[in-house]
């Protein structure tokens, strides 16, 4: 019966191990693209956020700006350690992500067809563009123009900042964005769903596709050299592409 006892006891530490191991971050130092079976990125950084809910990132070229969900507040983070720069309030309710004009934030939501570009120092509100439809859960400015990702048509939407006219479009690659982000040449775009982060052209052309740092990849950011992602266990990854 001894043994038994000790046999049994062994089994539950085994058990108690594994499911302790699984309630942690799933976190890959060098995930591997799902098709190249390859090192493709590796996390140089991790800071956290004080977003309860994390979703949209941008950076400022400064600062990252990180938007909570869950009350509509703007955070802008010193990259290295996380430090708290600067709070604003969003126009919007449920707020889904922002980006960075050179100037200026913008805003956009889930449950709102309108876009707000906003004083970056105090919030005030510069301009409003009415989209007519959408439900919009990620932004990037580039090339001059706002890149919308629309849930509704499950698209990327390239649109003119004056007019909101919308320009072109092409297919988001994945079930549902939570983040996009450019270099100027390219896109990436997050999703929560597949924990995926998909590398794709100006035409919306898959690149490559990566294994998120993270459980929940949110709000995406490109420092000039870095990317950045924001993840809904309250990290922010800092990220090093393998060329």
């Amino acid at each position: 019966m001894a043994n038994i006892n000790r046999y049994l006891l062994r089994l539950l530490a085994i058990f108690s191990l594994i499911f302790s191991a699984a309630c942690q971050d799933r976190l890959f130092d060098n995930p591997f693209d799902p098709q190249a079976r390859e090192i493709v990125f590796e996390v140089v950084n991790t800071i956290y956020t004080p977003a309860v809910n994390p979703r949209g990132l941008t950076w400022d070229g400064t600062a990252l700006w990180n938007v909570d969900g869950s009350n509509n507040t703007l955070y802008g983070l010193n990259a290295t350690n996380g430090a708290l720069v600067r709070t604003l309030r969003s126009p919007l309710f449920n707020t889904t992500d922002l980006a960075y004009d050179g100037l200026d934030l913008w805003v956009c939501g889930e449950s709102d067809v309108n876009v707000y570009k906003i004083n970056i120092f105090n919030g005030d509100i510069q301009k409003r563009l009415n989209l007519q439809r959408g439900s919009f859960t990620a932004m990037e400015y580039a090339q001059g123009f706002l890149w919308l990702a629309d849930a509704q048509s499950n698209k990327i939407l390239k649109v003119d900042p004056e007019t909101a006219e919308v320009l072109a479009s092409f297919p988001n690659p994945g079930i549902r964005a939570g983040g996009l982000a450019s270099d100027g040449g390219r896109f990436w775009v997050s999703d929560p769903r597949t924990l995926t982060i998909y590398e794709i052209d100006t035409g919306g052309r898959v690149l490559r596709k990566y294994l998120s740092a993270g459980q929940s990849p949110q709000g995406l950011a490109f420092d000039g050299r870095f990317l950045w992602n924001a993840d809904a266990n309250q990290k922010l990854y800092q990220l090093r592409f393998q060329r």
